[in-house]
């Protein structure tokens, strides 16, 4: 069994290594918040479509997901309730990255709601205890924007996920960096990295915006979608590197107070200053891109924590993340050539 703590806020156990959370590796535990185990297989066998079935009664609240090959594909079962449940059949187990992505990060978020915290879809560093976040639509360049900053002198905590503490405060969520074919050419390729795995291209370019933007159409179709993600990313893994093994003295900072958000826009060459409604705007729309893979949207509808359902969490997490968006400045930072990094740095100077 694997345990991870995170923050002393959400305590969770596994016996599937998950990679994401190794930051927040820790001894056992017993009072955990989210477990996951491995079955076999489930109950269920072949239909039509993919569907959720759910058992709730006085002692049980209980849904099995399952898809057309029935206990052939694949299946998972989550049980809310003071501690949250998931099992999952040996094939969700094989993919690690989709376990964790597709069910365990989206749990994550509304727990974290549940406790009063944001789980933002943004990129956090710190310069000279200044706290700034990042965000921007996936494959946009964040993350080569994210090493350049690194590079030059800024500490690190997150690249894809924040915690937000309010009223203004970012916990680290140091995941593996996904390095796509372009970061690989403008920021890998001159980070002195020892890393020469001959497969990281080829797997970048499958996991590209392209390789996903297929995926997306597929899963509007009657298809054993999550099925398909499993088998396709435990035969051709994602480009996944640790901060530290792609620049070697990379700072980790666990926490910091944020002065600044920057939302990134492929587009135009200036920096616009945001009020806390447009602001608040973006940053929605941005965090719900990263979770819009099935089946999310399938369980939105059953997610129960607290007695809370996730349409009630998300609303609370709306009023959260205006509170800390209007205490903090942002701003839009447009670059057709992706030079977000040096207007970025010049707005921090002109500032100290």
């Amino acid at each position: 069994m694997y345990y991870y703590n995170i923050h002393e806020i959400i305590k969770v156990q596994s016996d599937v290594i998950l990679y994401e959370l190794e930051y927040f590796k820790s001894n056992e535990f017993s009072d955990w918040d989210l477990s996951i185990r491995t079955l076999d297989s489930l109950e269920g066998g072949l239909r039509l479509t993919r569907k959720i079935l759910q058992d709730k009664s006085a002692n049980s609240n209980r849904i099995l997901y399952t898809e057309h090959l029935g206990s052939a594909g694949a299946q998972f079962s989550i049980d809310f309730g003071q501690r949250i449940e998931v099992t999952v059949n040996k094939l969700i187990s094989k993919s690690r990255h989709v376990l964790y992505v597709n069910l365990v990060e989206p749990l994550l978020r509304f727990l974290l709601i549940s406790k009063g915290f944001i789980l933002l879809h943004s990129a956090c560093m710190d310069k000279n205890e200044s706290g700034l976040l990042l965000s921007a639509p996936p494959d946009t360049g964040k993350t080569t924007t994210v090493l350049k900053c690194v590079k030059n002198g800024f500490s690190f905590l997150s690249d894809d996920m924040t915690i937000i503490k309010l009223p203004n405060q970012a916990l680290c969520f140091p995941k593996p960096m996904t390095i796509s074919s372009h970061t690989f050419k403008t920021a890998v390729s001159v980070s002195n990295t020892r890393d020469t795995d001959p497969s990281m291209r080829v797997r970048s370019l499958v996991h590209s915006k392209t390789g996903r933007a297929f995926m997306h159409k597929l899963a509007k179709l009657n298809v054993p979608i999550f099925t398909i993600n499993t088998i396709g990313q435990s035969i051709v893994r994602p480009p996944k590197y640790s901060i530290n093994s792609i620049l070697h003295d990379a700072i980790i900072k666990n926490d910091t107070t944020v002065d600044n958000l920057y939302f990134l826009k492929r587009e135009g060459d200036d920096i616009i200053p945001l009020d806390t409604d447009k602001a608040l705007d973006l940053a929605v729309e941005n965090s719900d891109d990263a979770f819009i893979f099935p089946p999310y949207a399938e369980l939105l509808k059953y997610i129960d924590i607290d007695n809370r359902t996730a349409f009630e969490l998300l609303e609370d997490e709306k009023k959260m993340l205006r509170t800390f968006l209007s205490g903090i400045r942002c701003y839009v930072v447009k670059s057709e050539t992706r030079g977000w990094f040096n207007m970025i740095s010049k707005t921090i100077e002109n500032k100290s």
